[in-house]
């Protein structure tokens, strides 16, 4: 088996790691304010469990790996796991990164020494107060220091990721697009998804990507633009600013016939589809080093991924799994 292919005829070469279900932010879509516990300190997989894991997937396809948490910068010694995936691992062609962005400033020089390839940052809003609510107290600024100390340090291109919520923070579609302009940096939008339980979700909460690209066409003239290797799903476009601005629409329009990832959690479970609580427990092969039980796990995750996921079919949907635990 040198590749991971699912039932469905799907190619798998990308692998989302969590490190951490920490997070010193508090965005409400993500961490819940009530009822909930973090992962036990002893369930989370050591940096050699994922290292070992990590050498097995390689083996079997895959080529892109994405370090994600809860917040992974606040995890001890993670630029230097990076640097041992990069060396341990030739067949890996990207590596990159998720975050929140608010230790970017502290740790921009030693990612890029690590081989980082890029940087996904979460920004939800543009406004100094809104974003100090969302996050539960942090500064807007901060992070912005943050991405600029990335693109100095060469890391690019650098990608926003903005979770769009009716209500919350539509009105901001033309402010992002022209963030995105004057700071060199792609806007992603992503439709809100039902992940976490402290903002109510529905289907009307969904600010379409149709609905999206409706907004931004009133003021810019919009081109779309090819699809390059490792771009996701997300669907790019070039305006008549100079910005480029993605957007993903896992609710409205979902790709899940050309989905090409799995997400390993920070408690070692491999998760097939975001949208959907089935899992497969890796973690006792993994650190019993048990490389055939590992394989025939991985070869039983795929049998379970579905064509695709449910959400769309309802109009409210709840998952065992906050956006922390699963790692995005």
């Amino acid at each position: 088996m040198n590749k991971l292919v699912d039932k469905y005829g799907r190619v798998y070469s990308y692998l989302r790691i969590s490190v951490t279900d920490r997070c010193n932010f508090r965005c409400k879509y993500c961490i819940p304010t009530q009822h909930f516990e973090f992962i036990h300190h002893h369930d989370i997989l050591s940096y050699e469990d994922i290292i070992f894991a990590l050498n097995l997937f390689c083996k079997i396809g895959i080529k892109k790996v994405r370090i994600t948490g809860g917040e992974p910068l606040v995890r001890k010694g993670i630029t230097n796991l990076i640097g041992e995936i990069r060396k341990k691992n030739k067949e890996i062609e990207e590596i990159t990164l998720t975050t929140n962005g608010s230790l970017l400033s502290k740790f921009s020089k030693d990612l890029k020494q690590a081989g980082i390839s890029r940087i996904n940052v979460s920004i939800d809003s543009l406004r100094t107060e809104r974003y100090h609510s969302i996050t539960g107290g942090f500064e807007l600024k901060n992070v912005i220091e943050g991405i600029k100390a990335a693109q100095n340090e060469g890391i690019l291109p650098i990608k926003v990721n903005t979770v769009l919520i009716r209500g919350f923070n539509e009105d901001e579609i033309i402010d992002f697009c022209n963030f995105a302009a004057d700071n060199n940096i792609n806007v992603r939008f992503i439709e809100f998804m039902p992940i976490g339980n402290s903002i109510e979700w529905s289907k009307d909460s969904v600010v379409s990507g149709r609905e999206i690209l409706d907004i931004i066409s009133e003021k810019f003239t919009i081109t779309k633009l090819e699809k390059h290797k490792y771009e996701g799903p997300s669907l790019d476009y070039r305006l008549s600013n100079g910005a480029k601005i993605g957007i993903i629409t896992p609710i409205s329009n979902h790709f899940c016939g050309s989905c090409d990832k799995l997400r390993l959690t920070a408690d070692g479970k491999l998760r097939p589809c975001l949208l959907s609580d089935n899992e497969i427990d890796l973690k006792k092969a993994i650190r019993e080093r048990d490389t055939d039980k590992l394989l025939s796990l991985i070869k039983d995750s795929l049998k379970i991924k579905e064509w695709s996921h449910k959400v769309s079919d309802h109009e409210s949907i709840k998952f065992n799994r906050t956006m922390s635990h699963i790692g995005g």
